[in-house]
């Protein structure tokens, strides 16, 4: 290539050589750098419209040096260096419109001889078919970038509804496992609480699991009405879970005023423990208890156990429900285990 351009530069191809090795090259490796390594939109915009049309004009400039039909061939690439970046140039629309511009009004007088006196005028085709190829060029990146911002919008749209649509699946799920009066987990938790406690490798080591029962609820729903009811247990369950160890800890409502908890990784001790801050918990509420004469209060009573290795869960929950049964019939207010 440089014995081809020597030969049809003569004198000029010293200029040309150096326009190509110390403006060209270093212009398009600078470019080329800063839209690796740089974030900057606007710096890598310009970075790549100023290479591009350093390009244009000493390409153009060389084809003016050298002769026929060398010349032409330079013409001819500066023009599809006009049209290749105005279609593929990684640059926003109006920067592409710019540089498009610049680049024709740089190449116009080159090939024209405009910048000669005294003027010769010549290649006029050239020039108004460049500018043709250019307006072509500028119409397929419009069309092009609109398609684009269509199919970014559909996909902004699809994240958007997905997004959506997961929040909506979330609730559901929450809504599916959680009790409508209480806040906490339902039995419908437990029974898939149950079946992954029954593929777990140990599936009832280190589990403590606390049967909760209200005192005399039926007593209190007769008397003081289900409103009121209501009120009570969700007082309960709130005091259930603010006693709690950790965000860890299990409450499901087993039915009507029974709860029970899960204690993961607690021994007999701290299971014991838990029950106890409970039911200590429940009683500092002083809900007065309407069937239970003046200064009675809603009180609880709780079944502690925890779980043997290789035992099911629902042989665990039977034990629990025995012990808090024993510690209805030993006075109610208490813990059995």
């Amino acid at each position: 290539m440089l014995a081809i351009d020597q030969q049809n530069l003569g004198d000029s191809f010293p200029a040309a050589a150096s326009l190509r090795l110390f403006v060209v090259t270093p212009l398009v490796l600078i470019g080329l750098g800063v839209n690796v390594w740089s974030t900057n939109r606007h710096l890598q915009s310009a970075a790549s419209a100023v290479a591009t049309v350093s390009l244009v004009v000493i390409t153009s400039l060389i084809g003016q040096w050298a002769q026929e039909p060398i010349a032409s061939r330079y013409m001819m690439a500066a023009q599809f260096a006009i049209f290749t970046a105005a279609v593929f140039a990684a640059l926003p629309w109006r920067a592409t419109q710019i540089m498009t511009a610049v680049a024709i009004a740089a190449y116009a007088p080159i090939v024209t001889g405009a910048m000669q006196v005294p003027r010769p005028l010549v290649n006029l085709d050239l020039v108004g078919f460049s500018i043709l190829m250019a307006i072509l060029a500028l119409s397929i990146r419009r069309q092009e970038e609109v398609r684009m911002n269509e199919i970014l919008a559909m996909r902004r749209i699809d994240a958007a509804r997905t997004a959506e649509l997961r929040k909506a699946n979330a609730r559901l799920s929450q809504l599916s496992s959680t009790d409508a009066l209480t806040g906490v987990f339902n039995r419908r938790y437990l029974d898939l609480f149950a079946e992954s406690w029954s593929t777990s490798l140990v599936p009832s080591l280190g589990s403590g699991v606390l049967m909760i029962d209200v005192d005399h609820f039926k007593l209190f729903n007769d008397l003081g009405g289900h409103a009121d009811g209501d009120r009570c247990l969700q007082r309960v369950a709130a005091a259930i879970q603010s006693a709690l160890r950790s965000p860890d800890d299990i409450v499901v409502r087993y039915g009507g005023e029974e709860f029970v908890v899960i204690l993961p990784a607690a021994d007999q001790s701290e299971a014991l423990a838990v029950a106890e801050r409970l039911r200590a918990a429940v009683g500092d509420l002083h809900i007065p208890h309407p069937g239970l004469g003046t200064g009675a209060v809603v009180t609880v009573s709780i079944g502690a156990c925890v779980a043997t290795p290789g035992e099911n869960f629902t042989d665990t929950i039977e034990r629990a429900d025995k012990l808090m049964y024993a510690a209805k019939k030993g006075g109610r207010n208490r813990v059995s285990a």
